[in-house]
């Protein structure tokens, strides 16, 4: 586990109190030493009143100014729609609140860049939440990775089926399966490999309101690795995991455990021990830790902006049914 440490307990305040920030709240009350729940931020009234009542949260407002302007704050949590971002991200940056954002951080790439801009702009760091580094066992796989016995990685093989029907906001907008679950394992490869995608192609299948619902994408990365994915949200058989072959073995990877192959066949398993909540505060700490030692974050705007690309361009071949050159992409 990790042994967690801060110069100080910081002020949190939450914008957007909404299903998944529970998420986020079921983290930070675990450290009640290193953050308080400060204040919440929601337009909704029975949004505030639910997540201050059952969390303890003394501060309640309707909006970002008057939280701003009625209490202070060391760090934010945004978990507002993607279409509110950039209002809001621009409102706590101005103000010098270290923020930490739930992905993806805008729903396409030129969004995303413009916060990465303000971010530069104020000198406010931004970290987004790509939990699935720790939730899924990326962090582990890269550390085994690291030690050589398996050699290089070649190909990765991922297939995440289930059924999976939204509401809210997010049933609105045109991106779907892509937008709320690829973008996880886009940056959990490049944070496994260690390593940005050369290429990119993707096709798939589209509900009757034009989201995407099911794609199979593949990655061709810098260094040689290809990667498969296939996800659906349109699937009533229920399947995830992923398995790196690798020039001395294997490697499968799930939520719960990451699993070693050597050529002979002899396996090590290794257990997870964090579930989402934990690899969310996870995320939150290593923000609070970058604003104490003047660097980035792990999960940093700035390297973020890396995954918004792959997806980003994931959509733009799932339109055109081309592939897709990322050093050509936004360059």
């Amino acid at each position: 586990m990790v042994e967690y440490q801060t110069k100080k307990r910081y002020k949190i305040g939450l914008v957007g109190a909404g299903n998944v920030s529970g998420m986020h709240l079921e983290g930070m009350i675990r450290h009640p030493e290193l953050v308080e729940i400060h204040a919440v931020c929601d337009p909704v009234e029975q949004n505030r009143l639910e997540k201050s009542t059952k969390y303890q949260i003394p501060n309640s407002y309707e909006t970002v100014e008057a939280m701003l302007q009625g209490t202070i704050i060391d760090a934010a949590v945004v978990c507002t729609p993607t279409f509110l971002r950039e209002e809001v991200l621009l409102q706590l940056m101005k103000a010098g609140i270290p923020v930490f954002c739930e992905k993806p951080i805008a729903e396409n790439y030129e969004s995303a860049v413009k916060i990465a801009n303000w971010s530069r702009e104020f000198n406010v760091p931004i970290a987004v939440d790509q939990n699935f580094r720790r939730f899924f066992t990326f962090h582990m796989g890269r550390e085994l990775l690291q030690k050589g016995t398996l050699g290089v990685p070649l190909h990765i093989t991922q297939v995440v089926n289930g059924w999976r029907r939204d509401k809210g906001w997010r049933m609105g907008l045109e991106r779907y399966v892509m937008a709320v679950m690829s973008n996880h394992w886009f940056d959990g490869y490049r944070y496994l490999l260690q390593d940005e995608a050369e290429t990119i192609y993707c096709r798939g299948v589209k509900n009757e309101t034009g989201q995407d619902v099911s794609v199979s994408v593949i990655l061709q990365f810098k260094k040689g690795t290809v990667v498969s994915l296939t996800e659906s949200f349109n699937s009533r058989a229920r399947l995830n995991g992923a398995i790196v072959e690798c020039e001395k073995g294997s490697l499968v990877m799930d939520y719960k455990q990451a699993t070693e192959i050597n050529v002979a066949g002899d396996k090590q398993e290794y257990v997870n021990t964090f579930d989402k909540s934990e690899a969310t505060f996870y995320l939150l700490y290593d923000l609070l830790r970058s604003v104490e030692e003047n660097r980035q974050p792990e999960t940093g705007i700035f390297d973020n902006l890396h995954s918004l690309k792959l997806m980003e361009a994931a959509y733009q071949s799932l339109a055109s049914g081309q592939v897709i050159r990322l050093d050509e992409f936004y360059s």
